[in-house]
């Protein structure tokens, strides 16, 4: 405990022969490295916080807050309290125990609610658990999409009648909560719809409505309207159509002309109409016997009935009946859906632009048309490209016209003028970031080595040893060395030995009081 004592006694010592500028300085480098520790500690020690549940009710929110706190289980709210999360190392485990709680209550059920057995059920109940069940299973299924966030879906079942027009169709209706603003894809939307249309028996695509929270309708059952269904598809398989024949002429115009020097559009006029017709050809240069029948007679007479036999006379007779039939073919023909009835191309191209030296010696790109030689040749290209037949009145229109690009070339200036100041702004971020550091270290190594500099220059109380003289030895206790003793005799006496540093200040203020102004002005400056 002495030495303890005396370990600490020395400390303020060297505090108390310290300047006030030194000691400000050791007071800030001890408090930044508490600072630091706290801040690394606390770092280290933070729990990463794992949504355990979200959307609930407010008040199974405050049952399961109720539960962790009674448990003692750190969490944290979040959604304005609709949510609730805790480390990310406590969720599976306090899920488990929530849930053993029967929390929370109004979870989406599934299939699980037929593990409890109750023999009192009725029909009734049992349809209805079945239904729940059902729609708990479509809810968890449909909230498996990215952009969906929750999902409830109501399944009504009609039911059964004696009479099969008396009985009605099953119905349902899916309300979806999605993430962001992007919304849903059409097919996305079809694939929600036959999903649950497949899921319950009876149920059709045309039945089942979708919705969003904001009650905007996203699907109604498209199909109970079959002109609107087959309009729909006209219009997508004609823009499918048009972009195909589109794309193959822009492209082959953008390797001859240039990206950027031609534009391209088609309107495709496509037939709908689904004909079948059936038809019986004759060919009556080519008939056929169809049935033939022969009938055959014979009969005996004589000129008295008196003679013989061989008196008579036979008299046979044969008749034939032979019904003919003509060929004939029978066609049934169905025509194709979507032909193309009738195409409309029209195409611009930019001219040509040549320097001119104007005003100055500025140079001046000058508009030139092209010849119609070679809009001739461009036209050609572009109607093999689309399959031009003039037996259906296609038409095509060539314009040879100069292009506006101010717009574009204002647009790309500013966009290059971006790029370049945030790649200038970058730059001086790093360097100013490296300046900073290397201005931090230099300014911390300056401070640490004047406090160093200023710690080994002042002298430490010197040891309590037990000798009067230096050969006098050293009174050692049980535990100690005499030669670990003697060394720090030593040690003790020649510091003893050594001028103390007020002393030295004393006697510089003295003789150079001029000096030491400056120096404690430039200490301040500092």
């Amino acid at each position: 405990m002495g030495r303890i004592g005396e370990y600490f006694k020395g400390i303020l010592d060297y505090v108390g022969r310290m300047t006030p500028s030194q000691v400000m300085m050791l007071l800030g480098v001890i408090a930044g490295t508490v600072v630091g520790i706290i801040f690394v500690v606390g770092w280290l020690n933070d729990a990463t916080y794992t949504p355990l549940y979200s959307d609930l009710d407010q008040a199974e929110a405050g049952e399961i807050v109720s539960y962790l706190t009674d448990n003692r289980i750190p969490y944290r709210l979040s959604d304005g309290g609709r949510g609730i999360e805790v480390p990310s190392g406590d969720v599976y485990k306090t899920r488990i125990a929530l849930a053993s709680e029967g929390l929370p209550r109004s979870g989406n059920m599934g299939y699980s609610i037929f593990d409890e057995n109750n023999l009192g059920m009725t029909d009734f109940l049992q349809n209805l658990n079945f239904r729940r069940a059902l729609e708990g299973e479509l809810t968890r299924t449909i909230m498996q999409l990215n952009e969906v966030q929750a999902a409830r879906v109501h399944i009504v079942m009609p039911k059964e009648r004696l009479f099969k027009k008396d009985q009605k169709e099953a119905t349902a209706s899916v309300v979806l909560k999605l993430k962001g603003s992007t919304g849903l894809s059409k097919r996305q939307i079809n694939g929600i719809t036959h999903l649950v249309a497949s899921s319950v028996e009876g149920l059709k695509p045309a039945n089942i409505a979708i919705v969003d929270y904001d009650g905007n309708l996203m699907s109604s059952g498209s199909e109970t309207d079959p002109l609107a269904g087959l309009s729909s598809s006209q219009l997508e398989v004609r823009k499918q159509v048009e972009q195909y024949l589109q794309d193959k002429a822009q492209s082959m115009m953008d390797d001859v002309l240039g990206s950027g020097k031609s534009v391209i559009r088609v309107t495709a006029d496509l037939d709908f109409q689904q004909i079948e017709r059936t038809s019986e050809t004759f060919d009556p240069n080519a008939p056929s016997i169809r049935s033939e029948e022969r009938v055959t007679t014979s009969a005996t007479s004589s000129d008295k009935p008196s003679e013989s036999a061989e008196s008579s006379q036979d008299d046979n007779s044969e008749s034939v009946i032979t019904n003919y039939e003509l060929n004939k073919t029978v066609e049934h023909i169905v025509n194709a859906v979507g032909n193309i009835d009738r195409l409309s191309v029209a195409v611009l191209v930019d001219g040509v632009y040549s320097p001119v030296e104007g005003g100055g010696g500025a140079t001046e790109m000058v508009y030139q048309p092209r010849p119609q030689e070679e809009l001739d040749r461009l036209a050609a290209i572009v109607k093999n490209a689309v399959g031009f037949d003039q037996q259906r009145n296609d038409q095509i229109e060539m314009v040879n016209i100069a292009f506006d690009r101010q717009n574009l070339q204002q647009d790309r200036e500013l966009l290059d003028g971006m790029y370049q100041r945030e790649f200038i702004m970058d730059i001086a971020r790093k360097v100013g970031l490296v300046l900073l550091v290397l201005a931090l270290l230099f300014w911390f190594r300056k401070k640490s080595s004047k406090l160093f500099a200023a710690l080994k220059g002042i002298t430490p109380p010197p040891r309590r040893v037990a000798a009067t003289g230096g050969s006098q030895p050293l009174r050692t206790g049980p535990s100690e060395s005499p030669v670990v003793e003697q060394e720090e005799v030593e040690e003790a006496q020649a510091e003893m030995r050594q001028p103390r540093l007020v002393d030295k200040m004393q006697r510089t203020a003295k003789d150079q009081p001029e000096e030491i102004a400056r120096v404690i002005k430039t200490m301040m400056v500092e």
